[in-house]
């Protein structure tokens, strides 16, 4: 990470009896708990039934994914049990009401430098200049038993974790019940899948802002579904300890996304109008997380902490404001972010402020002569980690290009950043380079 000047921690750990109302933090733990246990075991036996041939044949091909990812629909169950492969979703297998699914996916990297001020993971001196995986990851899930029930698990091969485990119980249309471990609903940027991204990574907002993985219960609902006043509404308790780490005491966080959709349909959570859609959607949702936490920031990696500071507890409060359209191969996206960290032992208080601005177009909706796969993507980004000190921002400038092979599921992703960084000893600037295939299977 380029240099940020010194900073006075805010503090030792402080000993306030935080807590989580006991039933909330009882039924989190335990639902995550159970979901480890159960997805393992529900994905190696339909991998078994798979190879014992419990399925004829493979179903028709289809390009969408089962509703256990989201903004992606399922396909209707059949009555016999079926598997197989099918493109798009990987291995499948039904019965009744029982639709289930397992993939992978894959992404190999290039990486000019070490300056990374916008991933979870740190990258080593060993990763420059080669070609490295920078993630491998198994997921899988589906509907089980009644189609009101979906189960959804990824496990990271990486960095040898797992990253979800979750069950979401549908009622109706309209409204939808959470549990587990998952990407809390905070920003478009961090929801939206490494897989669907229309840069190489996120920006290097995310390494300040992101709520990232947490276990917690969720509940969301949608209001006006196809008029000017269509909204959904997320409210979600989290554990405030991040990922993989639900069993200490925390208060916890709180957290509520009000998103509206102009045009009466819903904007899914992916970058790129790989579709190149006739009708335009767009979105406008403000979010707002506040509560105690030993983590002043949040990764991957799980809890961990901005430059400068250690573990403490923290009074956190964050808002952020948001817009995404796609329309005819041209797409959007913007967020602005504010932070407030309070040191509940010594009072201290620093505030972060943030944002960035990111739009793409395939070049064939301009001019006929461009290639149908290729978008052009540019991205700025800007952050002040501290504002009561002066000369410390942080600057992103991007310029990238995929080539779509499959859609997301395939594509290649080549990109050159500016990176400026200020502190008290002056300013650093570096160029990045990086280069990426992106599989699915």
């Amino acid at each position: 990470m380029l240099p940020l000047g010194d900073r006075k921690p805010f503090g030792a750990i402080a000993s306030d009896s935080a807590m989580l109302p006991r039933m909330l933090r009882y039924v989190s733990a335990s639902t995550s708990c159970a979901l480890v246990t159960v997805i393992p075991f529900a994905l190696f036996a339909l991998l078994l039934s798979l190879i014992a041939g419990s399925a004829s044949a493979s179903a028709a091909p289809t390009a969408e994914a089962s509703a256990a990812e989201p903004g992606v629909a399922a396909d209707s169950a059949s009555a016999e049990p079926q598997g197989g492969y099918e493109w798009g979703r990987g291995l499948v297998f039904r019965s009744g009401e029982t639709d289930l699914w397992l993939g992978g996916r894959a992404q190999l990297r290039f990486n000019s430098s070490t300056t990374e001020l916008d991933r979870d993971r740190r990258v080593t001196e060993s990763d420059i200049r080669s070609m490295d995986v920078e993630r491998a990851r198994i997921k899988g899930g589906g509907k089980v038993i009644r189609r009101w029930l979906d189960l959804y698990g990824e496990y990271d091969l990486v960095g040898s974790q797992w990253l979800d485990y979750r069950a979401t119980f549908r009622i109706g249309d309209w409204l939808d019940l959470r549990a587990g471990q998952w990407k809390s609903e905070f920003s478009r940027e961090r929801v939206n899948s490494s897989g669907r991204q229309q840069l190489v990574e996120r920006s290097i907002v995310n390494y300040w802002f992101t709520i990232d993985r947490q276990h917690g219960i969720s509940t969301s609902a949608r209001f006006g579904a196809g008029s000017r006043a269509d909204v959904r509404l997320w409210v979600q308790a989290l554990s405030g300890l991040g990922i993989n780490r639900a069993s200490e005491r925390s208060k916890g966080l709180l957290l509520t996304r009000l998103q509206w959709y102009p045009d009466g349909s819903e904007m899914p959570f992916s970058g790129s109008d790989v579709e190149r859609r006739k009708d335009r959607v767009s979105s406008v949702a403000l979010a707002y997380v506040t509560g105690d936490t030993r983590c002043s920031r949040f990764s991957s990696d799980g809890c961990g902490q901005l430059p400068g500071l250690e573990e403490s507890d923290y009074d956190l409060e964050q808002v952020m404001l948001e817009t995404a359209l796609k329309h005819r191969g041209f797409s959007w996206e913007q967020e602005l972010h504010y932070k407030r960290l309070r040191d509940e032992r010594t009072g201290a208080v620093q505030r972060v402020v943030g944002g960035y601005a990111q739009l793409g177009t395939f070049l064939s909706e301009w001019w006929s002569g461009a290639p149908e796969p290729l978008e052009v993507v540019a991205r700025f980004a800007l952050v002040d980690p501290d504002t009561e000190q002066s000369s410390d921002l942080n600057e992103e400038y991007t310029l990238g290009l995929n080539w779509f092979i499959e859609g997301h599921r395939n594509k290649l992703s080549l990109d050159l950043s500016r990176l400026e960084a200020e502190d008290a000893f002056g300013e650093v600037r570096e160029t990045r380079l990086r280069l990426q295939w992106d599989v699915s299977f």
